[in-house]
């Protein structure tokens, strides 16, 4: 007898520049890939929708990532973040830079979500470990146009550069990305990444792959409902 499989829906609220985020990002996707492995009669979907991590950041303008989480944090703090956050990202297979600059995320959200709309969720996943990469291993200003128009292209989002450019100079999606912001809010997440499954249960923080694989298990189990 065939066992009925059940569908996991997973909404991660997240930033394009929020460290843990992309480690939460890598591991949740590691426990999918395991969950697959092991035959779980699962279908499980990612989403991302937007958060603001810093509220404070210009958007017109890049600032020194150095300069600004020195002053946010204090130096010495800072040292021993980096230090840190280097030692995780390496843990998962990955690198982090704090070169380069930093500004406000609304453009990269508004890409992640116009790649969702576009493409579902293969192609949200694709653009979205594209700009993850291009600001926290290549350290470039993911705020920038030139920077995201060939994110946008080369991932499949739109056709070409002008295109790209166009859309991206525009204003679709914006109202949409606040909207995003505010109920992030509205749901009291004051810290990512945040995952909601199945409209049920949370998971805060960039929590270890075997959590997500024990959440997995015991949903194939019947022991979440």
């Amino acid at each position: 007898m065939s066992i009925a499989t059940k569908a996991v829906s997973i909404v991660v609220t997240a930033d394009s520049i929020c460290p843990f985020c992309y480690l939460g990002f890598t591991k949740v996707n590691k426990a999918i890939a395991a969950a697959k492995e092991r035959r779980l009669p699962l279908d499980i979907s990612l989403r991302f929708v937007p958060y603001q991590l810093d509220p404070t950041l210009p958007t017109m303008h890049a600032v020194s990532k150095r300069e600004r989480y020195a002053q946010k944090f204090g130096a010495s703090r800072f040292d021993q973040m980096e230090s840190m956050m280097r030692q995780r990202f390496a843990d998962e297979g990955l690198s982090i830079s704090y070169d380069g600059s930093v500004r406000q995320t609304t453009l990269s959200h508004r890409l992640i979500a116009k790649a969702y709309a576009a493409g579902g969720q293969e192609l949200q996943l694709k653009t979205i470990e594209r700009v993850y990469k291009t600001y926290f291993t290549d350290a470039k200003d993911i705020g920038d146009v030139n920077v995201l128009v060939p994110i946008a292209v080369e991932g499949g989002v739109f056709k070409d550069a002008d295109e790209a450019r166009n859309w991206l100079e525009g204003e679709e999606g914006t109202e949409e990305y606040q909207s995003g912001i505010m109920q992030a809010q509205t749901q009291g997440i004051s810290g990512v990444p945040f995952f909601t499954i199945n409209d049920k249960w949370a998971v805060s923080g960039a929590q270890d792959k075997e959590l997500f694989v024990r959440i997995f298990e015991r949903i194939a189990n019947d022991e979440l409902r």
